[in-house]
């Protein structure tokens, strides 16, 4: 049961996130590049100086508008990782709840993630902060709301509670392939780690009394 979402949860970092991501990016990539290099034969071409002037702002047009379609995949893959992630911890914690059923009253935190941290706590005893790929998971997460409710700009939280890994050369949210690569890797080392807490802590309440 807990290996099936480990694995599904895995499975889908790679194959809907990292594959739309990928497939996105090398389509918006090719029309850009061709663009870009188009106008740049324009360039080279005798005309005068008022074509010259429009072609230069056209083509910083397109380079700004390339940097808006990165924003806008980085927003997608961060929507993607962090809903996953949230059902991956929800259907990890649900095969508990007969056993250990949660507070009716619910659970302390700012946001979903931090109440899912206080749950955890309670329930199973597991600190999710201590496992090695929390850091990711909130990065994610902080990110993933910068991109949706604040188009990219990085907030305070963002700034003060992550390394700042996600964050352009012009300030704000953006990723390239490799940084998709290495936060799938991560969260997968997260997975891992948690599925193999909670086996351990399903054993142990399942083991019967010996008093």
């Amino acid at each position: 049961m807990l290996d099936y979402d480990l694995n599904v949860y895995q499975d889908s970092l790679h194959r809907r996130v990292r594959a739309a991501y990928l497939a996105g990016y090398s389509v918006l990539e090719k029309t850009y590049r061709e663009g870009r290099e188009k106008l740049e034969q324009d360039l080279k071409k005798p005309t005068d100086a008022d074509d010259i002037e429009l072609t230069s702002q056209i083509i910083n047009y397109e380079d700004e508008r390339w940097i808006e379609q990165r924003g806008a995949l980085a927003a997608m893959a961060l929507a993607l990782l962090a809903s996953l992630t949230k059902s991956f911890l929800d259907d990890e914690k649900g095969w508990m709840d007969k056993t250990h059923p949660p507070d009716p009253k619910g659970y302390a935190g700012k946001a979903q993630l931090f109440k899912q941290v206080t749950e955890y706590k309670a329930r199973f005893g597991i600190d999710l902060e201590k496992l090695d790929g929390f850091e990711t998971v909130r990065e994610v997460e902080l990110a993933r709301h910068c991109c949706l409710h604040r188009g990219g700009v990085p907030n305070k939280d963002y700034k003060n509670k992550t390394k700042n890994r996600l964050l352009s050369e012009y300030g704000n949210i953006d990723m390239t392939r490799e940084q998709l690569d290495l936060l799938i890797k991560e969260l997968s080392r997260f997975g891992d780690l948690l599925s193999a807490e909670m086996r351990e802590f399903r054993k142990r309440t399942m083991q019967p009394s010996t008093s």
